[in-house]
C-alpha cells in the first residue's frame, strides 16, 4: 500500500509511504537551495518519485496532508493546481499539531508515550490555532488531552519575534531560522540578568511582543537595518546592539525561560495523565521548539526519574508534518502495528549513482582535480592529518541536522578547528558550536546521563575526565550535541569513525552539515559547488571511492 503526503506552505515537500515504511522523503528547500521554502510539492512528487520509478498518480492508494486545507491550493503568494490532478475529497487532511505528535511517536517505535508538540502556531480541523499540543499515544489511538492557543501564548512565536526584533537575525524563509544562534551565545551569558523581563514578555506583555508593525515583511530577506520599528521590543534590540554581552545576558535569559517553560509542559502532561489513570515512561517531542537540544539536553536529567526513554524524530520541525500525515493513517486509521526498536532511517532523499557524481566533476573539470579508488584509510588519514573534508554519500538526511551522508567532517582533537570551521567555510559568528558524531559504543564513557541519539537532538555535558581531548566539539559550557552512530544504522559512517578511532584513540568526529548559509546539499552539483565556494580540503564519495580536491 502506497501512502503519499504532500504540504506546500514554507518547510514544504512530500512523504511516501510503502507499507508502513517511509521510503522518500522530499523537502523544497534543497532544490530550490531557499531556506524554509514551500512550493508545489505535488509537481515535485511527479518529477522525482514518479518519474524514477515508472509510476503515475493512480498508483498512489491514499493522499494526506496537514491542516489547513488549503495549503495544497495556495501559499506564498502562488496559486497550485494540485485539486487539478487530485480531487479535494480524496485527501485526507489532519490537524498540524497531530501530525507533529504522530511522527514523534510512531518513530519513536514505543506501545505508548506522552508527547509535546511545541512550535510557533498550527491549526486544528476546526481552523482553531493552537502552539502546544499535549497527546497521549498508543497503538491504538493518539488523544489530545490539553493545548494552549497561539493567540493566548507562543514560546515559538516569543523566540520568532526576538529573533528578528532583537538579536537582529533572520527568522523563517528564504534564510532559515538562526534559534541555534541564540542558543549557542546563550553559554556566554547570565540567565537571571533579563529572566524576569522575559518571563514578563511570555506572560503579560506577550500581546505586546507578538504585535505586528506596521510593515513588516514576513518570507522575504530584510536586512536588519532596514526592518520596521517594534515598540516593545526595540528597547532590548538597542541593549543587544550596545554591548556583545548584554546580548549573551538575553540570550541567556531567552534560553532559561524557554526552559522553565518546557518543564511546565510537562508537568502538566504528567498532571493530566494522573487525572485519566494513565502512564508511561516514554516521553516525545516535536515542533520546532523541539529543535531546542540545549532544553531537551536538560529535561531528561531532570525527569530521569519519571522518565525512561526520551525522543525526538528525525524531522521535528514542520518538513515532517508529512511524515506524520502518512504515518497517522498508516497506524491509527488503518489499525497498522507500530513496529518496536524500529531506527527509522532519516536518510529518505533521492538516490544518486556513480555516472551523477562523475558528471557533477566533469561540469566543474577546470577547478577540480580527481582521483579514484581512494579507500576509506587514505580518507580518514587526510582527517587525522587536520584536513577538512566533506563527505558526500547515500541519500540525503531529511531534517535540519546532516549525520554522515552530508556532512563536512574534521578532527576534534585540534583545539583550533571549530574557530577555522567557522570562519573559512560556514561563515558565521566564531561563538557557534560543532556537533560530534559518536560511535554508539563509547558514549557512556564520555557523556553524562548518555543514551543513545541516533538523530542528534539532545545536547549532554562532556566527562570531566575527557573535557580537553576533543576541544574542538566542546561548547564554552562543557557540553555537545551528540550523533550516536551503529553499524546497522549508516555503515559506511560508522567504518570511517571506527577507523579514525583506531588512529587517534577519539571515538568520534566533528561533524557539520555540508552547506554554507543554505540548505543542506541535495545533488552531487550542490556538493562540488559548496566544495568550491568554501575552504574545505578535500571532497570524498566513499561509494565511488573518488576524492576531490582543488586544483
Amino acid at each position: 500500500m502506497r501512502i503519499v503526503g504532500l504540504y506546500n506552505w514554507h518547510d514544504g515537500g512530500y512523504c511516501v509511504l510503502e507499507d508502513g515504511v517511509v521510503v522518500e522523503h522530499v523537502e523544497i528547500e534543497r532544490y530550490s537551495r531557499l531556506k524554509e521554502d514551500g512550493g508545489d510539492s505535488l509537481q515535485y512528487f511527479k518529477d522525482i518519485y514518479l518519474k524514477k520509478n515508472d509510476l503515475t498518480l493512480e498508483d498512489v492508494d491514499y493522499w494526506v496532508s496537514p491542516c489547513p486545507n488549503t495549503n495544497l491550493e495556495k501559499g506564498g503568494g502562488k496559486d497550485y493546481d494540485t485539486h487539478d490532478y487530485i480531487p479535494k475529497e480524496k485527501v485526507k487532511f489532519y490537524s498540524h499539531h497531530l501530525c507533529h505528535a504522530a511522527h514523534a511517536f510512531y518513530a519513536s517505535g514505543h506501545d505508548d508515550a506522552i508527547v509535546l508538540t511545541i512550535d510557533s502556531a498550527g491549526l486544528e480541523e476546526d481552523g482553531t490555532g493552537i502552539s502546544t499540543g499535549i497527546y497521549w499515544c498508543n497503538k491504538k489511538e493518539i488523544k489530545k488531552i490539553g493545548h494552549i492557543l497561539n493567540d493566548h501564548f507562543s514560546l515559538g512565536n516569543l523566540w520568532g519575534r526576538l529573533t528578528r526584533m532583537v538579536f537582529k537575525l533572520q527568522a523563517g524563509y528564504p534564510r532559515g531560522h538562526q534559534a541555534g544562534s541564540i542558543m549557542a551565545m546563550a553559554a556566554l551569558g547570565d540567565p537571571e540578568k533579563y529572566e524576569q523581563d522575559l518571563m514578563r514578555m511570555a506572560n503579560e506583555d506577550f500581546q505586546k511582543v507578538r504585535y505586528t508593525p506596521p510593515g513588516y515583511k514576513k518570507g522575504v530577506y530584510v536586512p536588519p537595518e532596514e526592518d520596521v520599528f517594534h515598540p516593545y521590543l526595540n528597547k532590548y534590540r538597542e541593549i543587544a546592539a550596545s554591548d556583545d554581552q548584554e546580548k549573551y545576558n538575553i540570550a541567556a535569559s531567552l534560553q532559561k525561560v524557554t526552559e522553565t517553560y518546557v518543564c511546565h509542559f510537562i508537568e502538566q502532561a504528567i498532571a493530566g495523565m494522573s487525572q485519566m489513570n494513565l502512564s508511561t515512561k516514554n516521553i516525545c517531542f516535536a515542533g520546532g521548539v523541539s529543535l531546542n537540544s540545549v532544553a531537551l539536553g536538560k529535561i531528561t536529567s531532570k525527569y530521569k526519574d519519571h522518565f525512561e526513554n526520551f525522543f525526538v524524530p528525525p524531522v521535528p520541525y514542520d518538513g515532517g508534518l508529512s511524515i506524520g500525515a502518512c504515518q497517522y493513517l498508516w497506524h491509527s486509521e488503518l489499525g497498522n502495528d507500530v513496529e518496536k526498536d524500529l531506527f527509522v532511517s532519516p536518510y529518505l532523499g533521492e538516490i544518486y549513482n556513480k555516472e551523477d557524481v562523475l558528471k557533477s566533476i566533469e561540469e566543474r573539470k577546470e577547478e577540480l582535480a580527481t582521483r579514484e579508488s581512494v579507500s576509506m584509510e587514505e580518507a580518514v588519514d587526510l582527517l587525522v592529518d587536520g584536513n577538512i573534508v566533506a563527505i558526500f554519500q547515500g541519500r540525503s538526511e531529511s531534517g535540519r541536522r546532516a549525520l554522515g551522508n552530508r556532512s563536512i567532517l574534521a578532527n576534534p582533537g585540534y583545539k583550533d578547528m571549530k574557530s577555522i570551521i567557522n570562519d573559512k567555510v560556514k561563515h558565521r559568528q566564531w561563538y557557534r558550536p560543532f556537533a560530534p558524531s559518536v560511535l554508539e559504543s563509547s558514549g557512556e564513557e564520555w557523556f553524562e546521563n548518555f543514551f543513545p541519539s541516533p538523530y542528534m537532538g539532545f545536547v549532554f555535558k562532556i566527562k570531566k575526565e575527557k573535557l580537553g581531548i576533543a576541544k574542538a566539539i566542546e561548547h564554552f559550557d562543557g557540553t555537545a550535541r551528540i550523533q550516536t552512530v551503529r553499524e546497522d544504522q549508516n555503515p559506511i559512517y560508522f567504518n570511517l569513525i571506527t577507523k579514525f578511532h583506531e588512529k587517534t584513540g577519539i571515538p568520534m568526529v566533528l561533524n557539520t552539515s555540508f552547506n554554507d548559509r543554505e540548505p543542506i546539499c541535495e545533488t552531487p552539483g550542490h556538493s562540488i559547488n559548496c566544495y568550491l565556494g568554501t575552504n574545505i580540503d578535500y571532497l570524498y564519495f566513499p561509494e565511488f571511492e573518488i576524492l576531490v580536491s582543488k586544483k
